[in-house]
């Protein structure tokens, strides 16, 4: 490594693609006073877009090495900068550096990571442009120079010693990198059907390109997971040409569930709710031409939910991830969010115990989401998708593929709520606004018994 250099690891868990991504950085900073001793820093971006920092630090006049911790956060509802076409994405400092080990430093320079917006054959992705420093007049400054690699998380699992600098035996992230419970399913629970009955607006021409990439996320997700804890999946997709109330109805009168199975019921698309509606929760509407009535074209979330729950399943989830407002209300878009290309899955693992508890229960269980509260607007973006299904599905991962995670459905479910919320005030609202106009949104949300 050459003099001078700035070494900045940055390890990018972004759980939002059910993948993480790394990337290997070297960089200079700018300044003219002082040489600086190379900065290491492994840096994790959770599934609600904020980060954490470890960074190896050297004083320039002790040479005492310091392993410090910073938070970081996403700008994408505070700065998005765009010029010449280009759109930048920032992870900002959040709060003092904590020291692990050495004592505070006033010469710490405090970094911050620059992205930008990428459109390529594989969609939209933030790809990580430069590292700037906070120099001594407090203004930010880019490095001198940086280069950058991806790497993978099979590539980390080969080379904990690397790891170890930043994490010790026994801290959560470190012993992810080792074998988790290699202990599979009984011979009851590999008896076990999931049903995913999926239901999309895609060819609706507002929120149609936010459905898409609902029903993508969460169909993978719970493909992937099957496939690997061995049991049998039924998807049953209702979109396109086939998204139409009777159809629903058809398959949830059809549905005949084992007392032990799965049944996951998702929606995504428009909903509303009449002035004397009594449920908390919205109706989806299955309405694709002026002509039809709504009256005769929606299924309210709820309803779905008691149907489904007499089928006597050991695990029953509702999820309706549209709007809960009056007629007419249109759906806001929001910000996108810093979203790093997916490398791919090399080397994940699934935690079996976690996987276990969620969806293998010792006694039934109901959960019932509806993504917006009465008189409150859902919110997403087109690159994105529905900001719940985003967070929800991106907690659940957090969950399954990590040991760092509480296995429980109440925690996913309130940590995808407050990240949406956060991410909903990126849109302006006329519905329920908060002082500036900005949206809000929070989920209504039912788990039985409460785990």
């Amino acid at each position: 490594m050459k003099k001078g250099a700035l070494l900045l690891l940055l390890v990018l868990f972004f759980l939002n693609t059910g993948a993480q991504s790394f990337f290997y950085f070297e960089a200079r900073p700018d300044t003219l006073n002082q040489t600086l001793a190379p900065y290491k820093i492994f840096l994790s971006i959770e599934a609600n877009n904020n980060a954490t920092g470890r960074i190896l630090y050297t004083n320039p006049i002790s040479n005492d090495v310091k392993l410090v911790e910073l938070q970081f956060i996403d700008s994408a509802i505070t700065a998005t900068s765009v010029s010449d076409s280009v759109i930048k994405r920032y992870l900002f400092p959040k709060g003092a550096p904590k020291y692990l080990s050495g004592k505070a430093d006033s010469l710490f320079f405090i970094p911050r990571i620059v992205f930008v917006k990428i459109t390529d054959s594989l969609g939209s992705y933030y790809e990580p442009q430069t590292v700037e420093f906070k120099s001594n007049n407090r203004q930010w400054q880019a490095a001198a120079s940086i280069t950058k690699e991806q790497k993978t998380f099979e590539e980390l699992v080969k080379n904990k010693e690397f790891v170890k600098r930043f994490y010790r035996d026994g801290e959560p992230f470190y012993d992810y990198l080792g074998a988790l419970n290699k202990r599979g399913l009984n011979a009851n629970e590999l008896s076990v059907t999931f049903y995913f009955i999926a239901i999309a607006a895609t060819n609706d021409a507002s929120v149609g390109s936010l459905a898409k990439k609902d029903l993508a996320k969460m169909t993978d997700l719970f493909t992937n997971l099957t496939q690997q804890i061995k049991i049998n999946f039924v998807p049953i997709l209702i979109t396109g040409e086939s998204f139409n109330k009777l159809n629903v109805d058809r398959v949830i009168d059809s549905l005949k569930p084992k007392s032990i199975d799965i049944v996951f019921f998702y929606f995504s698309g428009h909903g509303f709710r009449y002035n004397g509606d009594v449920s908390k929760y919205p109706r989806m509407s299955f309405r694709v031409s002026k002509l039809q009535l709504r009256a005769e074209i929606n299924l309210g979330v709820e309803d779905v939910y008691k149907r489904l729950l007499a089928k006597k399943a050991r695990v029953t989830i509702v999820v309706g991830d549209c709007c809960n407002e009056r007629l007419g209300a249109s759906s806001p878009f929001g910000l996108d969010i810093l979203r790093p290309r997916d490398p791919g899955t090399a080397g994940l693992k699934l935690n079996i115990d976690n996987a276990k508890k969620l969806f293998f229960p010792s006694q039934p269980l109901s959960i019932i989401i509806g993504s917006a509260s009465a008189n409150q607007l859902a919110v997403g973006n087109p690159d994105l998708g529905s900001f719940f299904t985003n967070y929800f599905q991106a907690e659940l991962k957090n969950v399954l593929y990590s040991n760092t995670a509480k296995a429980s459905w109440w925690n996913i479910i309130k940590l995808a709520d407050e990240s949406t919320n956060y991410r909903s005030k990126s849109a302006l609202c006329n519905q329920t606004p908060n002082e500036d106009g900005r949206c809000i949104q929070k989920a209504e949300r039912k788990v039985m018994p409460l785990q």
